[in-house]
């Protein structure tokens, strides 16, 4: 399990849980009258301690009389929903979720047992409108699902002792804060997507360390070592070069700085470029950066900032070859001189 610090006004907030019951299964042999008891429990020792409400759904006729009789007789409302439509379970979960909310205005937790991608969108809004997003997951879960979500759980499907059988497993499943570091990895990752930046180990650790959040606190190899092992992340190579996706992502289109195909940058790119090197703001930005990533990133902010990170990688490695605007050390980076004429 793993989640950040709770905020004050959702530790007694009313807590709605989602049971998609197709995707995460009562076990054959378990005991089913235990399970909102252990969902109660888990969500106690996290200091979720508002009344909890437990709606499962799915297609009743493919579960025992008993296993349903256990669930309705500890308060779990159970919601048939015919089997052979598409999408049929999930969207009637949607629907009762966004009706909940009507009725439930902000602060509020919602607690969703499943790992269907089709929930992350109403995940993400539901997150921007200040309700607070739980997650019990099974092993395989979408990447954007468990972005959304503030605590994490793992929904175990066996009897395994050192698991809660069916029920968010207990924080002892993950080193505590992997989860929360897995995210920074996949957010990582769909920063340099939207950036057009190669998805390399380098890339990911620069993002991370002077990306626009710098969290220098994360131990990058060991989260993507993580996200690798939990499949949320899977390496793909391209060449001779290991490239690093989202599970459900294939290697996206990106700028190629080191490509014999460069694209010269427009006259008026590099004359804003120019000024901005000209004045003694921006050069002792550049002159105080640690890599060319943060380089990178402090012309986008600072001077040409509607240009995605890879064309202005491509053109600060111009600026840097062929221009000799900017001198580094050949090794690594610092120290970086400018050579350009100081001006006001």
């Amino acid at each position: 399990m793993s989640g950040g610090a709770i905020e004050k006004q959702y530790t007694n907030a009313k807590i709605s849980v989602w049971w998609d019951i197709e995707n995460c299964q009562v076990p054959k042999g378990f005991e089913p009258h235990s399970i909102a008891q252990n969902i109660s429990t888990a969500l106690a020792d996290m200091n979720y301690c508002g009344p909890v409400s437990i709606s499962a759904y799915g297609d009743t006729n493919g579960i025992p009389a008993s296993v349903q009789q256990g669930l309705n007789s500890t308060g779990i409302a159970l919601n048939h929903v015919p089997a052979g439509v598409k999408d049929a379970s999930d969207k009637k979960i949607l629907v009762d979720m966004l009706f909940w909310a009507v009725d439930n205005p902000a602060p509020g937790n919602y607690l969703l047992i499943s790992g269907d991608r089709d929930f992350s969108n109403a995940l993400h809004q539901l997150r921007m409108r200040k309700y607070n997003i739980l997650l019990a997951q099974p092993q395989k879960a979408s990447v954007s699902l468990v972005a959304a979500a503030k605590s994490v759980w793992l929904w175990t499907s066996g009897s395994n002792s050192n698991h809660i059988p069916a029920a968010p497993a207990p924080a002892s499943d993950y080193s505590e804060n992997d989860q929360d570091s897995m995210k920074v990895i996949i957010s990582a990752l769909a920063t340099l997507k939207c950036e057009k930046i190669m998805p390399t180990e380098g890339s990911i650790f620069n993002c991370v360390r002077y990306g626009k959040r710098k969290q220098a606190n994360i131990d990058v190899k060991k989260a993507l070592k993580s996200a690798l092992k939990q499949q949320l992340v899977v390496k793909q190579t391209l060449g001779s070069v290991p490239f690093f996706v989202g599970k459900d992502e294939q290697i996206w289109k990106y700028v190629n700085t080191k490509g014999g195909n460069v694209k010269d940058p427009s006259k008026a790119t590099w004359n804003e470029l120019k000024k901005f090197l000209s004045t003694p703001d921006g050069r002792s930005a550049i002159i105080a950066s640690r890599c060319r990533y943060e380089a990178d990133v402090i012309i986008k902010n600072k001077c040409i900032k509607h240009t995605v990170l890879g064309e202005i990688l491509q053109l600060l490695h111009l600026a840097i070859s062929a221009k000799k605007w900017i001198i580094h050390n050949p090794s690594g980076w610092q120290p970086v001189s400018i050579s350009l004429p100081e001006t006001n």
